[in-house]
């Protein structure tokens, strides 16, 4: 598969994410739904062969930045997640999962930003090295055990 991702624009690039997370959930046994409409902060959904239900946001971003959800479009519980997709140039995608309800808990690397940025409050999932550990265990491979 081609690793090079620079030449995708903002959308291509979300648009690549979504489908290769949607795929990564379909080959670990998930049912996949996708959502009708994205104003609502929901991609799509996933149900477990146990038969649970998640909505699922997709954030596509570069090796460089971190990815985050507006406020106003994020649900803190546990039946929501945020599914980073990490594109670096010359690598695999890699992707990374984590239930809205984490944030409740004292995770560095899972940040809430009251202040926010030019268009308010916002979640993110940092990928700082210094994060480097404790995002291990919410690699897709390792995280998609705790959905079943």
């Amino acid at each position: 598969m081609k690793t090079t991702y620079q030449h995708l624009n903002t959308i291509q690039k979300g648009s690549f994410g979504e489908a290769y997370a949607k795929m990564a959930f379909t080959l670990e046994g998930f049912e996949v739904y996708d959502s009708e409409y994205d104003d609502r902060g929901v991609d799509f959904v996933v149900r477990s062969q146990s038969g649970k239900f998640l909505s699922v946001q997709v954030k596509s971003t570069d090796a460089t930045s971190n990815p985050f959800v507006k406020e106003d479009k994020f649900i803190a519980s546990s039946d929501y997640l945020l599914c980073a997709v990490r594109l670096t140039e010359g690598q695999l995608p890699s992707i990374y999962l984590a239930r809205g309800s984490e944030w409740n808990e004292t995770n560095d690397h899972l940040h809430y930003n009251p202040n926010g940025g030019a268009s308010g409050a916002y979640y993110e999932m940092r990928f700082a090295a210094k994060y480097a550990v404790a995002l291990r265990s919410n690699l897709f491979s390792n995280y998609v055990e705790t959905l079943r």
